[in-house]
């Protein structure tokens, strides 16, 4: 006959006894953890390697964001430039400027040049500007200047006196400085201005600039520094995003020699001399200055 199983009773007693051992477990657990957890956030504040305790390694100090990190391109570049208004037959040249630019320093020099003046190049005789362009235009000019300047000119920049007023306007108008009231009337030009600071549309400052090169005293230092507020307002910060606008409605309106490819190869240029703007300027008197 089988033996009966003995009949275990759960007293009060035992059952008291056991919730007090899960009472001291889940304690002793709970104490532990909290031990743990502040031992190690004593030993990471003191920068304990963890790595090179357990497994003998270095920890590794470049991190990803580090490794991917650039450091912006400053560029280093000289460059001048030969900008001209010209009618399109180019029987008369408006104004002319030689723009020297200089990075990483953002400086601009300007030399307003007389068109009719007569130059000396060493391979022939003298001729003025106005007729080597009305003969040749902008390509034998600009061989012409840097043979009697001897300078290099990088690129040209002409425009039609509507593609000059047309590319002011572009920009909502440009502020410049008159340094005296001006009250002008020449070949069916009328421009009155007052002295001061002011936003001229396309139509007023071309005829600014015609003032300036026809009858206004120091008209070639005052010209110069036009241009360098022209350029102070293309070349500005807020003009960062629309740089390929910009460069498009320069090349689709005047005549010149930089196409797309020099815009990528000057393009960090570009942007740090719109980003940081224009730092300092210059007028020059003799084209020796440039050199």
């Amino acid at each position: 006959m089988a033996k009966k199983k003995s009949l275990v009773f759960e007293t009060e007693k035992r059952r008291s006894n056991g919730s007090l051992y899960r009472f001291w477990i889940i304690l002793i657990i709970s104490v532990l953890t909290v031990l743990s957890v502040s031992l190690a956030l004593i030993l990471k504040s003191n920068d304990f390697d963890f790595r090179k305790a357990f497994f003998g390694t270095e920890k590794e100090e470049t991190t990803q964001e580090t490794e991917t990190q650039t450091v912006p391109t400053v560029s280093e570049a000289e460059r001048i430039f030969l900008f001209m208004c010209a009618d399109g037959d180019r029987q008369k040249i408006h104004f002319m400027n030689l723009i020297k630019v200089e990075l990483p320093e953002c400086r601009v020099t300007v030399l307003t040049l007389d068109p009719e003046a007569v130059i000396r190049a060493t391979s022939g005789s003298g001729e003025s500007s106005a007729a080597i362009f009305a003969k040749s235009g902008e390509k034998e000019l600009t061989s012409a200047l840097e043979e009697a300047y001897d300078i290099k000119i990088n690129r040209y920049l002409s425009a039609t006196p509507t593609q000059f007023k047309s590319t002011v306007n572009f920009f909502g108008g440009i502020k410049i400085t008159v340094p005296e009231q001006v009250d002008y009337k020449a070949d069916g030009i009328n421009l009155v201005l007052i002295k001061g600071t002011k936003a001229l549309n396309g139509d007023e400052l071309y005829k600014y600039m015609l003032y300036l090169n026809d009858t206004a005293e120091n008209g070639a230092e005052k010209q110069a520094k036009a241009i360098i507020e022209i350029l102070g307002a293309v070349f500005t910060p807020k003009n960062v995003e629309k740089s390929d606008k910009i460069f498009s409605q320069i090349t689709n309106n005047f005549t010149t020699d930089i196409t797309v490819v020099d815009l990528r190869e000057e393009e960090d240029g570009v942007l740090q001399l719109m980003q940081e703007g224009i730092k300092d300027s210059a007028v020059a008197v003799y084209p020796e200055e440039l050199n």
